[in-house]
């Protein structure tokens, strides 16, 4: 008697194969025992979907300023053009503490709590951006005067989001997997290069390292970041040699934690 079950697992095994078949062997052989994965992470290739866990810091009071700290280490900003003046009240309101600790949570997640239940979170996948609208039937409670006032404010404001040169210190908490230039590159600081800023937190911060290496932060210290007085900065080329010098030692292992 002819099997129609039989026609169909067959049919199921042979798409199977023939699937498992077109499909790119993503292991590279390093040795004849052992092979590695290769290809891109899931987060890497959708960056909103990047699980995070992230301690936002004090100095960073309203929404806007928490939310910059937020997207920038993913290459997102805030949408400076939005179609109305509703997401700037939302940027100028303070942060509520439940939401200065997020995680583990996806970065799509994170965007949307900060928005509250008041506010929508609009993605521009192109251009990488974020911009808030009003939820429907939120409208009522704020009036137009409002929204133009918060807007003024928070272009008065965005230029001090990030510190400059007479900023007032502050401290920042190292978290494990910390390193000294993802520290740097999260705080911004205008006004001096990056290496300048590097030799700067690390002379401020010597308890901080050990075997007086940059490269060897220790985890669960405080780094303090002072003023800076410009007239005791090392140049930008003195800087860039003192960052390669304790890269080398580093690299070379001739300084050991």
């Amino acid at each position: 008697m002819f099997n129609k079950r039989g026609v169909v697992a067959a049919i199921v095994f042979i798409v199977a194969s023939a699937t498992q078949a077109d499909a790119p062997d993503r292991r590279v052989f390093e040795n004849r025992y052992m092979s590695v994965q290769v290809g891109a992470e899931h987060a890497q290739t959708y960056l909103l979907q990047s699980i995070i866990e992230i301690q936002i810091p004090e100095r960073f009071k309203t929404v806007g300023g928490s939310l910059n700290y937020l997207l920038k280490p993913y290459g997102f900003q805030i949408d400076d053009d939005p179609d109305s003046n509703e997401q700037y009240l939302l940027l100028m309101l303070a942060l509520p503490e439940p939401h200065r600790q997020l995680g583990p949570v996806t970065l799509i997640d994170a965007i949307t709590v900060l928005g509250g239940e008041s506010f929508q979170a609009l993605i521009n996948p192109v251009k990488r951006t974020v911009r808030y609208q009003l939820c429907d039937g939120f409208g009522q409670f704020v009036s137009g005067e409002e929204l133009a006032s918060a807007r003024k404010q928070w272009l008065e404001e965005k230029e001090k989001i990030s510190p400059s040169l007479t900023d007032e210190e502050f401290t920042v908490l190292v978290k494990q997997g910390d390193s000294l230039s993802s520290i740097v590159n999260e705080l911004d600081i205008a006004g001096i290069t990056t290496d300048q800023t590097l030799v700067y937190l690390f002379q401020a911060n010597p308890h901080a390292f050990v075997s007086s290496n940059m490269n060897y932060l220790l985890a669960g210290v405080t780094l303090t970041v002072p003023t800076v007085d410009p007239e005791t900065l090392l140049t930008e080329f003195e800087a860039s040699q003192f960052v390669d010098e304790h890269y080398r030692l580093w690299i070379q292992r001739e300084v050991t934690p």
